[in-house]
C-alpha cells in the first residue's frame, strides 16, 4: 500500500486531488491510504513517513508555506517523493532545493495528475520494492528505505533506514531474501539481512549501519562479505 499525504489549505483542492488518486487507483490497480492536512505544521506534527506527499505552496494565513514545510520534513525525511501543487508556477525553481519530484500547476489537469503518477509508481519499480501481505492488506515498500531484515523463525522483522517503525511481517527470511535484489542486500549473518547502501562501517565480527544498529557478521562468511560489499562499491562508483 502506497501511503499519500494532501497539504492543502483549500477544501476543495484536497478532495479534487483526493478524487483524482482514486480515479487512478481504479484503472491502475492501484492501492493506496491517503491523509489529508489543512496546514503543513500538522502534516510535520503527525510524525508520519509517506510515500508521496502533494504539497500546496501558500497557506495564507495558515502557517507557514510549503517551500518552509518540506524543508522541515527533509531534516527527518529524504525519501518521501514530494509534489507540488500551486498556483504561483514561478516558485518552481525554488522547489528544486528540496528534492521535488514534479510540480502540477493549479487547477490540476487530469492528464498530467496521472502522468504524475506514473512516474512516480515508475521510480517505485526503478528502485526495487518489497511487496508484503499484512492483515489482508498489500503494504509496498521502496528497498533503499529499509536498512535490513531480522530473521525471527517463521517471521521477520523489517528495520527501516528513515525513520517509520519496525514492521513485523510472518514471512522468513529465506522468503524475503528472495525477493529482494541479490545484488543490494546480503545476508552476513543466519538472522541478518542487510542493504549494502546502509552501511556506515564494519570489521571483522560486526557492521554498522547508518542508523546506528551494529549486527554480527559471520566468520566464515567475511571474506564473501568483504569482496561482495566491494563490487557493490565499484557497481555504484562508491
Amino acid at each position: 500500500m502506497v501511503r499519500i499525504a494532501v497539504c492543502d489549505d483549500s477544501k476543495v483542492m484536497r478532495s479534487d486531488i483526493g478524487n483524482k488518486v482514486l480515479d487512478y487507483s481504479v484503472k491502475k490497480d492501484f492501492e493506496y491510504s491517503l491523509d489529508t492536512f489543512d496546514a503543513g505544521e500538522k502534516l510535520v506534527e503527525s510524525g508520519k513517513k509517506y510515500d508521496l506527499i502533494f504539497m500546496d505552496y501558500e497557506f495564507e494565513d495558515n502557517g507557514a508555506n510549503g517551500l518552509d514545510i518540506a524543508r522541515k520534513i527533509r531534516k527527518h525525511d529524504k525519501n518521501s517523493t514530494i509534489v507540488f501543487v500551486s498556483s504561483y508556477p514561478s516558485i518552481v525553481f525554488d522547489t528544486f532545493e528540496v528534492g521535488t519530484f514534479r510540480f502540477l500547476t493549479k487547477p490540476v489537469d487530469d492528464k498530467k495528475f496521472c502522468e504524475v503518477l506514473d512516474a512516480f509508481m515508475q521510480t517505485m519499480k526503478e528502485d526495487g520494492v518489497l511487496k508484503i501481505r499484512l492483515d489482508g492488506e498489500n503494504h509496498f515498500f521502496k528497498e533503499s528505505t529499509i536498512s535490513y531484515v531480522e530473521g525471527m523463525g517463521k517471521n521477520c522483522i523489517l528495520h527501516f533506514c528513515d525513520g517509520r517503525e519496525d514492521m513485523e511481517c510472518h514471512e522468513t527470511l529465506g522468503a524475503i531474501e528472495g525477493r529482494l535484489s541479490q545484488k543490494k542486500f546480503y545476508r552476513c549473518y543466519k538472522s541478518f539481512l542487510i542493504n549494502l547502501a546502509q552501511i556506515d562501517s564494519y570489521n571483522h565480527s560486526e557492521v554498522t549501519m547508518s542508523t546506528g544498529d551494529k549486527l554480527l557478521i559471520s566468520r566464515r562468511k567475511y571474506k564473501e562479505f568483504n569482496g561482495f560489499y566491494a563490487d557493490y562499491l565499484v557497481r555504484v562508483g562508491g
